[in-house]
């Protein structure tokens, strides 16, 4: 079960970086327009609920992998640091900001304000989950592109 929700986890996270993307590239382009349709509203949905599916696999793996230990002197070790606290922390953090931007954006009422503010979080997010991802290239921690 714990390589099923790892892979599933692992390549989930594309789906859930292409929407987080898109839906800023899409606020972008259309705050110029002054226009926050249906479809725009959509994006902005799938892309939170993304977020919450990679968020639900990564509690359950929390607590099933291998990768987190807590175990005395366990901050002391970059891995064991970063699966223990750093990545929940940022992740959780990024997809509060998404889910709250994403509300808050929908009770403005002028259609550039709802794209402002869906720039504004859905980029801080980025950030953060492009930070905390455990990328192959960060040897110590072990990450896969799948």
């Amino acid at each position: 079960m714990y390589n099923a929700l790892s892979h599933m986890h692992s390549g989930l996270r594309w789906i859930a970086l292409i929407l987080l993307i898109f839906a800023i590239f899409n606020a972008v382009t259309r705050k110029k327009t002054g226009l926050y349709e249906k479809k725009d509203k959509l994006i902005n949905l799938f892309t939170m609920i993304s977020l919450h599916i990679q968020l639900l696999t990564g509690l359950i793996l929390y607590f099933i992998s291998p990768k987190v230990h807590f175990v005395e002197g366990w901050m002391k070790e970059a891995s064991n640091r970063f699966y223990g606290m750093e990545h929940i922390l940022m992740m959780i953090l990024a997809i509060i900001l998404v889910t709250i931007g994403r509300k808050k954006a929908e009770k403005l009422d002028a259609p550039i304000s709802k794209h402002k503010k869906i720039i504004t979080t859905f980029i801080i997010a980025l950030v953060l989950i492009l930070a905390g991802i455990p990328w192959p290239f960060r040897t110590e921690l072990g990450g896969q592109w799948f």
